[in-house]
């Protein structure tokens, strides 16, 4: 008996359909970073009804900025500089939640933000 209750929980679970997508995996945001600093959407790094994400890669595009993630807003002049075209990955909810950036001159940046479950 035990083996036919296995057996029918093995085959149940097998029929279950699996999303072959990664998008339903990976949550996204245009994250426009102006003279306020900013920090990733709640949203997106812990989307509903799924596992919170744990890491975060965000690509630099239109203006230079300023970001930490040590729990203190950056400034115009203070903070890692992050010049267009770079990569910044951030890793783990603390990180992630204490994340902020700031543009560095008149124009704004926008980081485009990729958030996932990192499963180093």
């Amino acid at each position: 008996m035990r083996c036919l209750v296995f057996l029918t929980t093995v085959l149940w679970i097998l029929a279950l359909p699996l999303s072959p997508y990664a998008q339903d995996f990976v949550t996204f945001e245009a994250l426009t970073v102006a003279d306020s600093s900013i920090g990733i959407t709640s949203t997106v790094r812990s989307p509903s009804g799924r596992v919170p994400n744990t890491a975060c890669s965000a690509r630099l595009e239109t203006a230079q900025v300023r970001f930490r993630f040590d729990g203190v807003a950056p400034s115009s002049t203070v903070g890692t500089i992050l010049d267009v075209g770079d990569v910044i990955t951030i890793r783990g909810a603390a990180h992630m939640i204490a994340f902020r950036a700031i543009r560095t001159g008149g124009t704004s940046g926008v980081l485009a933000v990729h958030c996932y479950v990192d499963n180093r």
